[in-house]
């Protein structure tokens, strides 16, 4: 039981209130760096916590109140706050997802249509080989090729509905 209440103490004291606040501050996937987001987040994070640690331990001193209970009562206080205005902010997509109240992020919608782009252009290099093993073959054998080309071209063109619909995430960028 002590094991668990120190990797709380120590979680609590050196890394949820800086995250939560950077998260607060900046609560959008992208917005400290384009690549390494979440180690940013991470790295600020565990500094901000002991920045915050260091004035909520002055505040309590000066106050006279520097025993454990206020402690963890201020740093849990302290996170919840930050947590909540961050959520509110748009930060935690995972979270927002699994209350329903957010689909999808811009980033996630970029990610899936350059995902669709790809494919196509997997899709339009193997039209282009079957093309050429119909015009090889000529009337003999050919009709699995055919088949397989229809069908390539009905999954192009339901890419190109999908890809349409989130040619709209460019504008927001």
């Amino acid at each position: 039981m002590d094991i668990l209440i120190t990797i709380l103490a120590i979680m609590i004291l050196f890394f949820l209130p800086g995250y939560t606040f950077i998260n607060m501050l900046f609560p959008k996937k992208g917005e400290l760096d384009v690549e390494y987001d979440y180690v940013a987040r991470i790295a600020l994070g565990m500094a901000m916590s002991v920045v915050i640690s260091i004035l909520v331990g002055y505040v309590l001193g000066f106050f006279g109140l520097l025993y454990p209970n206020y402690l963890w009562v201020a740093f849990v206080n302290l996170t919840l706050i930050f947590f909540l205005i961050g959520f509110y902010r748009g930060g935690y997509p995972t979270i927002r997802k699994l209350l329903g109240l957010e689909e999808e992020d811009k980033y996630d919608r970029l990610i899936r249509l350059n995902d669709l782009l790809k494919e196509r252009k997997k899709l339009i290099k193997r039209l282009e080989e079957l093309e050429k093993i119909i015009k090889i073959k000529g009337h003999r054998n050919k009709e699995p090729y055919e088949e397989e080309r229809e069908k390539i071209l009905k999954d192009i063109g339901d890419i190109d509905e999908e890809i349409e619909k989130l040619k709209g995430v460019l504008d927001e960028i």
